[in-house]
């Protein structure tokens, strides 16, 4: 969309930044949703970052659980499968995971404060879902003001562009990837519960090779949001200048 600066400079500038803030979340919570789907590309990251190595050293010094390196890698990816199916389905069955013992038993694969955790994580994804239905419904809207107030300058929106992004490389470049995810961890879950585990203590842990698998899976989000980006940026403003024409015909 080209520029069309309206009466209201500042006013339109402001509208358009929760306009491009709104179409970058729904852009990264659309790519979320649908990298959950191929279960987060575990099975790639999974030899591309050496899980079953992982496993092997790390899960026979498990304080609370046996056996799980004895499992072939297809059962790696069916128990990050079933924890990625429970997290997705309101925690339901977390407490109930198990994986196969060479005995031929079958044992739970997550402790208590595990469980704990990956259940904030799943009221977390409802909370995305909720955040979703808001911002869809904020779209237009805010995309028929944008076109009402007039798009500001595009050295504006490119300047404000920048200094977004540069911010945020700035933050990762400073700080570093693991402290930045560290950090959300800090804001986004209970205080009172545990969120960091030892990969000694915790197959959940040892079984995502934490953090570096959520590395790989935030990098497919980013780029799954930026191919969306576009599409949903334009196609908001397309939606809302052909609303705003039928409007002044009338």
């Amino acid at each position: 969309m080209g520029t069309t600066v309206g009466k209201r400079p500042k006013a339109a500038t402001l509208v358009w930044f929760f306009y491009a803030v709104t179409t970058v979340l729904l852009a990264v919570l659309l790519s979320w949703a649908l990298y959950s789907q191929v279960n987060y590309g575990y099975p790639f990251w999974y030899k591309q970052l050496g899980i079953e190595q992982h496993i092997n050293e790390y899960a026979p010094q498990n304080r609370f659980k046996r056996g799980f390196e004895q499992l072939p890698p297809e059962q790696h990816v069916r128990a990050f499968e079933q924890i990625r199916d429970a997290v997705h389905d309101h925690g339901h069955g977390l407490s109930n995971i198990r994986y196969p013992l060479p005995s031929g038993q079958h044992s739970l694969l997550l402790h208590r404060a595990e469980v704990i955790h990956l259940q904030d994580v799943a009221n977390l994804i409802d909370a995305g879902r909720w955040l979703f239905v808001l911002l869809l419904v904020l779209w237009l809207p805010l995309a028929w003001c944008c076109l009402s107030l007039g798009m500001p300058a595009w050295r504006g929106r490119v300047v404000i562009t920048v200094i977004a992004v540069m911010a945020v490389l700035a933050w990762l470049g400073v700080v570093g990837p693991t402290e930045v995810f560290y950090q959300f961890h800090i804001w986004l879950f209970p205080a009172d519960h545990q969120w960091f585990f030892y990969w000694q203590e915790s197959l959940m842990s040892t079984l995502m090779k934490a953090p570096a698998l959520f590395g790989g899976i935030a990098l497919a989000i980013a780029l799954g949001a930026l191919l969306l980006l576009p599409a949903f940026y334009l196609a908001g403003l397309g939606i809302a200048g052909r609303l705003n024409t039928k409007r002044n015909r009338k």
